[in-house]
């Protein structure tokens, strides 16, 4: 059977071990073609493939669920699920998504971008199916770094304590390091352990003993202690902590072995009560360049695939706002000892891998674990350091509790860096970083800002950390716009005073942070059309500079704002409470991201199809303001 002719995962069933072997090496070779091409997650992926296909042979898809935890490591799962022909358009506009999503196809059961919520999700759905007296199975793939999410805890903790309700967790365990080895005798211990006559044996001798007269019904503790400890000679370490936590485990099982793999999921699905299936696999396994660096091979751009090299750009850029922020970090920390780096698993997208290796004490990563990171970083502050937290816009967003109660309400100088703020591209909704200007602006005692360039950025980082207050800064992915940078001495910028660009007086244009050079663009397509706008690159959502805006605003009486975010609630809401507030009452045209999901695509289409590009955003102001153009000609 070819790769393509799968068009449901039940149509594995009843394949010979070599047809299913051969299967597996067709995922691989189609896998690696297409993000060798367009780019997109790589070593995850390549990982669980044997891992997919024992799973699959052992489920029904019509009726059983898989939730697939983050879902970039199920691209086995899309290319065997009716998605082959369509796989090369993967993460591009209207093509197959990076991660699960369940308008995409009826096997994607959840949609998740964002770690640690499979277990949840699948305790959700086995408890939804005994409420309603049906009968199929929840399975729940999670990978070892996603179990250091605090919610895959709480629902691991909460399924422990249902010991009726069918649930199986099948942990992808690409680390060896917090595993015992792989071998034959851990998988024997556990196959007797988990037999039907051990069982039966176990049980009825612990019934016998409870019955003798002089026991009362009551076993023991010497004989309780015993039966735990005989127990525990078949339970590896890793084992044993589930299995307190009222889990059966099984495993380490190969994750490579398609054979071995079925047969221990087979038994799992016939115990009663939550169950947790091991499974030990190498991450980018089939690609040596992806096995050997595991980490940058996670995730890739197009790529050469004999060399396993990123083609190289065909004109040089400027470096990103993330390396710019993790070269000035480094500096910073080599002058103030009280600075501290903080991350939640993400070292190399946000460039705190350059404070890493320069600085290792004064580097923390706490894992997939934003609420732990952003308390911890509340801590810190407390005995007198002064923590920057680098974290992605939308991972942020599980840690909004503790922005407040820990951080906001205590006043506690903690820096955030919200990495890939606004449009993000091919990740898709889960990803984009939309909404950080909305939930930061009521945040108590927070100051907000967002530079226009990578020079600005790095002024703004000495601001952030020579305030007393918390502070938080969002920069956009991708390549910075050219700005001169310098090697130290930033100086701080005054906290809430923005920046006159340009002058006009048919227009004030307010713009906030990678908006502000589009602004500049923008108010140069309607000079051309005779139209004179002021620009002010507004550089602090809170506070807002007033002293600069509401005399330009009341004097010029037209005002348009632009943001990279969402509107509801945004930066644009934010001046136009201002302007009411203060009884200026002068029309506002709001330029953002419109209520509405933004889809993946590049960050150029996307900016495209939501008419932010100059162009669109001139022609979108002279049609708002349609007194402007015949104003500016003296009609």
């Amino acid at each position: 059977m070819h790769l393509s002719e799968l068009t449901h995962p039940n149509q594995l069933h009843g394949l010979s071990l070599a047809e299913l072997e051969g299967i597996a090496r067709q995922i691989r070779e189609r896998h690696l073609e297409v993000v060798s091409t367009s780019g997109g997650h790589l070593g995850p992926g390549l990982g669980v493939v044997e891992l997919t296909l024992a799973l699959y042979q052992t489920l029904d898809l019509d009726h059983d669920r898989v939730v697939w935890d983050v879902g970039h490591q199920a691209y086995p799962h899309k290319l065997i699920t009716g998605r082959y022909n369509d796989f090369h358009t993967l993460r591009q506009k209207d093509g197959v998504a990076g991660y699960l999503k369940r308008s995409e196809s009826s096997f994607d059961h959840f949609g998740a971008g964002h770690a640690s919520t499979s277990i949840s999700a699948a305790l959700g759905m086995a408890l939804a199916r005994d409420q309603r007296g049906e009968d199929f199975k929840c399975v729940a793939v999670i990978g070892d770094g996603s179990l250091t999410g605090g919610m895959a805890l709480e629902a691991i903790n909460h399924a422990g304590h249902l010991p009726s309700t069918r649930l199986l967790v099948v942990l992808n365990d690409n680390d060896m390091s917090i595993s015992p080895p792989v071998g034959a005798l851990s998988t024997h211990l556990n196959r007797m352990r988990h037999s039907k006559p051990l069982q039966f044996l176990q049980d009825n001798a612990e019934e016998a003993i409870k019955h003798l007269p002089f026991l009362h019904g009551e076993l023991p503790t010497e004989l309780k202690n015993l039966k735990e400890s005989m127990k525990r000679l078949a339970v590896p370490k890793l084992g044993a902590v589930f299995e307190e936590l009222g889990f059966t485990y099984m495993g380490p099982v190969d994750g490579h072995d398609i054979a071995g793999m079925i047969d221990v999921f087979q038994q799992a699905h016939a115990h009663e009560g939550p169950v947790l299936v091991h499974v030990a696999t190498t991450k980018g396994k089939g690609y040596a360049y992806a096995e050997e660096d595991q980490v940058g091979y996670h995730a890739q751009s197009a790529f050469d695939l004999a060399t396993g090299k990123a083609y190289p750009s065909s004109k040089p850029k400027p470096p990103s706002y993330s390396k710019v922020f993790g070269q000035t970090l480094v500096k910073i920390c080599e002058q103030d000892p009280r600075v501290v780096g903080i991350t939640a698993a993400m070292a190399t997208g946000t460039g705190l891998d350059l404070l890493e290796k320069a600085r290792p004490h004064q580097y923390f990563d706490v894992g997939i674990a934003e609420q732990h990171a952003v308390t911890m970083a509340a801590g810190m502050a407390c005995e007198g350091l002064r923590p920057i937290c680098a974290i992605y816009s939308t991972f942020l967003q599980r840690a909004y509790d503790q922005l407040i109660h820990d951080v906001g309400i205590q006043n506690l100088p903690v820096t955030f860096v919200l990495d890939r703020a606004g449009i993000v591209g091919a990740d898709g909704p889960t990803h984009q970083g939309q909404y950080d200007i909305s939930y930061l602006r009521c945040v108590p005692n927070f100051t907000v800002m967002a530079p226009k360039d990578e020079a600005e950025l790095q002024r703004m980082m000495v601001t952030c950390l020579q305030h007393t207050g918390p502070t938080a800064l969002r920069i956009p992915r991708g390549e910075g716009e050219g700005a001169v940078l310098m090697e130290e001495g930033w100086e701080p910028l005054d906290i809430g005073r923005g920046e006159l660009l340009a002058d006009g007086d048919d227009l004030l244009i307010v713009a906030y942070g990678a908006m502000v050079y589009p602004a500049m663009a923008t108010a140069g397509l309607l000079q051309e059309q005779g139209v004179r706008a002021a620009v002010i690159n507004a550089r602090f959502l809170r506070p807002l500079d007033q002293a600069l805006i509401l005399p330009m605003a009341k004097r010029i009486g037209r005002v348009v704002t632009m943001e990279e975010g969402c509107l509801p609630g945004g930066f644009g809401a934010a001046v136009v409470e201002t302007l009411n507030d203060h009884d200026v009452l002068v029309p506002v045209y709001r330029i953002g991201i419109p209520d509405q999901l933004v889809d993946h695509a590049t960050p150029a289409q996307s900016k495209q199809a939501l008419g932010l590009t100059p162009p669109q955003m001139a022609d979108g102001i002279l049609k708002r303001f349609g007194s402007l153009r015949r104003q500016a000609v003296g009609v």
